[in-house]
């Protein structure tokens, strides 16, 4: 069956462009570490993004071998290696952002205690200062009062809350609180590089690869050692 070398690219735009709308309207691809922070401005997950990565990559290429061969046993030991080498790591930086106590955990407490408790909260706030402030020269003395208190409780959440936004998908990705990180860095790399490899050989061959040995422990090795770092890092 002959296939239009444009196909995998179609595919894969229409997976990709599915998972970034996706992404973009929740927090797909995000710690989620502080429900006050609405989806758009938390900060991006590198497990996250590398679980998400090679969901893609695989999904891709077992579709377009399905198209040009009709057959389904086309995924590779391999392919399962990597898409559970990149589960692990999000499930271990789960378990790592669950057992130690971070600066997000503490704001979160500070908000909770203010009554901020998620975002819908934050929005109730807001809601209540406008209701107020249209009002204008109609309020009472106890209105204005509680039209100040309110807004200073608002001032207050985004002073807490701005440190803890993202700074955009790459840095968040190979960043931590005291900069550049390298085991961030190195995961993000061979991620790419080993998923740019994938991709060609899939194209190349008409087969998902058998990658060598000490490429998939290399891969294991650098997600050991990013969630291996994160234990002692935070996040901005």
């Amino acid at each position: 069956m002959k296939i239009s070398p444009f196909l995998l690219m179609i595919v894969a735009v229409v997976v990709v462009t599915g998972i970034v709308w996706r992404a973009k309207a929740s927090a797909l691809l995000k710690d989620q570490l502080i429900p006050q922070i609405p989806p758009r401005r938390q900060t991006y997950s590198l497990a996250r993004n590398q679980m998400a990565f090679w969901f893609v990559i695989v999904l891709v290429s077992f579709l377009y071998l399905f198209i040009k061969t009709g057959s389904t046993d086309v995924i590779t030991s391999q392919a399962l290696v990597l898409m559970g080498l990149s589960a692990l790591t999000a499930g271990g930086g789960a378990v790592v952002d669950s057992m130690r106590d971070t600066p997000e955990d503490a704001m979160n407490d500070g908000l909770k205690a203010l009554g901020l408790s998620s975002y819908q909260d934050v929005l109730s706030l807001q809601a209540e200062i406008a209701a107020l402030t249209v009002q204008g020269d109609a309020l009472t003395v106890a209105g204005k009062a509680k039209l100040n208190d309110l807004r200073l409780l608002l001032q207050t959440y985004k002073n807490r809350t701005q440190p803890f936004e993202t700074n955009g998908w790459f840095k968040d990705l190979t960043t931590d609180i005291g900069g550049a990180a390298l085991h961030r860095l190195q995961a993000v790399v061979w991620t790419f590089i080993v998923g740019i490899i994938f991709i060609y050989q899939v194209y190349l061959t008409g087969a998902m690869p058998n990658l060598n040995e000490n490429l998939l422990l290399l891969m294991g090795i650098s997600n050991a050692g990013y969630v291996g770092f994160k234990a002692n890092e935070t996040q901005y």
